[in-house]
């Protein structure tokens, strides 16, 4: 079972709370982030990070996955086949069968896919301990500008909170997303064109554009996501030094203000996205009754054709939802850590906030 299989893969969960655990070796990076302290430097790319700490975790999550597409067109066909050859025929004995085939098809999937939100839990986790104890060893020289300078509480909350959270998610799903969800785009429009090409292909050049308009955008809600992020670590800068020096000024309003500002800014743009692409989602279904229903009517095609490409227009609507989500927050997943990468450094603390 998928759960087991993943339990045996991953052997480096912490202990329960409360219950002590015999010593082990470290695993090799965090070995030598231990041995190098702030020696050591993070990959430039967060696609380098996440295979070089979970590379058994991500091996298993590709297992899954691989298994995992190929059973997105098994419904499609088997709707079709009930349809066509089932209620064609009146035959009640091979609809039963074909729908057993049908409910086993569904636990087959659903199975794979909560071993596969396992293996994702435990990688996520995995990588925010590694973080979190990387910005602890390095804690002395968070946010200076020079040996001796003071370290910046703020900016180590922040990092060992949220950044390490939001980076961690993004491991995560880092291969989990684009395999399945890219892959059963694929699978479904090859079935679907295996059907019928000239309705696969119209819906295709439905969806190709909305990718240019999201990376367009994209560009944009990347810079405002790198400065709300510096944003928000000057806010937990100067909230530790007003509580330190028991003062009172109007930084710490400015820099609320800023962070809202901000916010407000990347939403507009996220739904502008998010509009589109329910248009769409709406707009496929209705393209596919015009022109399928255009070619029954001329005899071109049959009802069930119809009734498949429905069906899978709306199982491609959701995967590829999801893959324009993950392309938006890969972009900003990557801005974030080049920031966190950079402050462990020593380089990227001190940049203007439009930078």
């Amino acid at each position: 079972m998928p759960g087991g299989f993943v339990r045996f893969c991953f052997m480096n969960q912490a202990p329960p709370l409360g219950r002590s655990e015999p010593a082990r070796p470290l695993p090799p990076d965090e070995a030598a982030d231990r041995g190098q302290g702030t020696a050591q430097t993070l990959p430039d790319s967060i696609y380098r990070y996440a295979w070089k700490v979970s590379r058994r975790g991500q091996a298993v999550i590709c297992v899954l996955s691989a298994v995992l597409i190929p059973l997105g067109t098994v419904p499609l066909d088997l709707q079709r086949r009930m349809v066509d050859t089932a209620l064609g025929n009146k035959d009640l004995r091979l609809l039963l069968l074909l729908g057993g085939l049908y409910l086993v098809t569904i636990l087959a999937q659903q199975s794979l896919k909560y071993g596969l939100n396992i293996a994702r839990g435990w990688v996520v986790e995995d990588v925010t301990r590694r973080l979190r104890k990387t910005i602890y060893l390095r804690k002395d020289s968070l946010g200076s500008a020079q040996p001796g300078t003071k370290p910046d509480a703020g900016t180590a909350v922040a990092m060992a909170a949220a950044e390490s959270e939001a980076i961690a998610g993004f491991v995560g799903d880092a291969l989990s997303v684009p395999l399945v969800q890219g892959g059963t785009i694929l699978f479904t429009f090859g079935y679907l064109a295996w059907v019928d090409w000239r309705i696969a292909g119209l819906t295709l050049l439905l969806y190709t554009p909305h990718y240019f308009v999201v990376h367009a955008v994209q560009q944009a809600i990347n810079r405002l996501a790198r400065t709300q992020a510096k944003v928000v670590r000057r806010l937990g800068h100067t909230l530790v030094r007003d509580a330190e020096t028991r003062r009172e000024g109007g930084r710490f309003a400015t820099l609320v203000d800023l962070a809202y500002e901000l916010r407000m800014r990347i939403y507009r743009r996220k739904f502008i996205l998010t509009y589109l692409g329910n248009f769409l989602d709406a707009l496929g279904p209705l393209i596919v009754l015009m022109v399928g229903g255009w070619f029954v009517i001329h005899g071109q095609t049959q009802v069930s054709t119809l009734v498949v490409f429905i069906s899978g227009v709306q199982r491609v609507a959701d995967p590829w939802d999801q893959l324009i989500n993950f392309y938006r927050t890969a972009q900003i997943a990557q801005t974030k850590y080049r920031l966190f990468a950079q402050t462990l450094d020593g380089s990227g603390h001190h940049q203007p906030l439009g930078h």
